[in-house]
């Protein structure tokens, strides 16, 4: 987990004013009183999806919680005023339906992600900028459990809870996302990464202002990279909006072009149109790259290629590069270490591969680079390159490059065919 920004300190008033009993009848606190309306809930729901399926509008979910507080403060001989009983309703409802702390995050369409790291330690990042600690935190380990639980339940593979390490796409509050958790014994305390997506997709325009992320200049050539046809890789460290940059450009893709995404979770935003290939329990990453593969379409999306799975890697250059592509890669964005990087993925099992042939696969398939980094003000275009092959060696030639806090052309030009203006045509 990318370790944030300092935090402001902060915690929720404790919810457990204790409230005694009728004739007798025992003592509760409302907390007390809280749990034991949840397995009330709990045991009057169980096994009826015909309740659980009507209980989609909060209104209806309070409702029942309504009747089933009366029911248990009736049982214990409790009364209430109207104001505790509703604290006491609210309270159930959100420990059954709702994401505690992170709530009002995710209802934020600024944050980006969303990081967790044990019950006391929440991030956020807003745009693309740096995760930074948040006051929020969750009542203990055991909320943070229910609420993770809920988050995996979301999913579009069903719940994972009983996995240690859980990966997958989610819709949650109407917003497309994809949750990473690891669980004990695997980590100390439970840790959430939660990515989310904007309702509305983050356009080419936007992530040059008003997020600022790239320049008009490199705008400009990335639309004449898609519209010419040419395929394109995406590097960089987690967290920089390499998914994002890779919507963007999506959405430039010509109408009627079969297209398939390959993706780890289904998070990316595209149209219906857009036949995707996804990972699961038991289908691997290369498994999904292959069947894209197979299927023959005009552009292929994956999301992402990573250093770990040289099988992926290779499974997709031992091709030739029919698909144009759009390919996200996790790891080194420097030109030289992303080169190495990407050679040492596919030595791994391919020890005897001659590095000319290593080298002729990158560039056939990816003709241009586009590699993000984190500056002090966030995630930055670092360069926009084009891949050549000099003396049957590979060369990656930024056009542009971020120095100095600003972005300027190498005086490179591009020698792939690009409807651009005169003075970045190699002519």
């Amino acid at each position: 987990m990318t370790s944030p920004e300092s935090p402001s300190d902060g915690r929720s008033t404790p919810f457990s004013p204790l409230v005694p009993g009728r004739s007798g009848r025992p003592t509760y606190s409302l907390e007390a009183l809280r749990e034991r309306v949840e397995r009330q809930f709990q045991a009057e729901t169980a096994g009826r999806d015909d309740i659980l399926d009507d209980l989609t509008a909060p209104d209806d979910r309070r409702a029942l919680l309504a009747e089933i507080t009366d029911y248990v403060l009736a049982v214990e001989s409790i009364t209430l005023d109207g104001r505790s009983r509703a604290a006491l309703i609210e309270a159930a409802y959100a420990s059954l339906f709702t994401f505690g702390p992170l709530d009002t995050l995710i209802d934020d369409d600024a944050v980006t992600e969303i990081a967790v790291d044990g019950p006391d330690t929440i991030a956020a990042r807003r745009g693309l900028g740096r995760l930074e600690r948040v006051a929020a935190r969750f009542d203990d380990a055991a909320h943070l459990a229910r609420v993770t639980e809920r988050l995996l339940a979301l999913g579009e593979s069903g719940p994972l809870a009983e996995a240690l390490i859980a990966e997958q796409a989610v819709s949650v509050q109407g917003r497309r996302a994809r949750i990473s958790a690891v669980m004990p014994p695997v980590s100390a305390a439970i840790s959430v990464q939660l990515r989310l997506h904007p309702r509305q997709p983050i356009t080419l325009d936007a992530l040059h202002a008003p997020l600022g992320t790239l320049p008009a200049e490199a705008a400009m050539l990335l639309r004449a990279i898609v519209g010419s046809g040419w395929g394109a890789l995406i590097a960089g460290e987690k967290g920089l909006g390499k998914t994002t940059l890779a919507g963007a450009l999506a959405a430039l893709l010509p109408a009627g072009a079969q297209v398939i995404a390959v993706e780890r979770a289904a998070e990316l935003p595209l149209p219906e149109t857009v036949a995707r290939e996804t990972v699961s329990a038991g289908r691997s990453f290369a498994d999904a790259l292959r069947a894209a593969y197979q299927a023959a379409p005009d552009w292929l999306l994956v999301d992402e290629l990573r250093g770990d799975e040289q099988g992926a890697l290779w499974a997709a250059l031992e091709h030739p590069p029919g698909p144009r592509g759009l390919w996200v890669w996790r790891g080194a964005s420097q030109p030289e270490r992303l080169r190495s990087a990407l050679n040492m993925a596919i030595r791994r099992d391919n020890p005897a591969l001659p590095q000319s042939a290593l080298d002729a696969a990158w560039a056939a398939h990816f003709p241009f680079v586009v590699a993000l980094r984190m500056a002090p003000d966030g995630a930055r275009l670092a360069y926009l390159a084009e891949t050549r092959l000099a003396a049957g060696e590979l060369r990656i030639a930024p056009l542009i490059e971020r120095r100095d806090g600003g972005w300027r052309r190498t005086g490179e030009r591009p020698i792939h065919a690009l409807d651009v203006p005169r003075e970045f045509s190699a002519g």
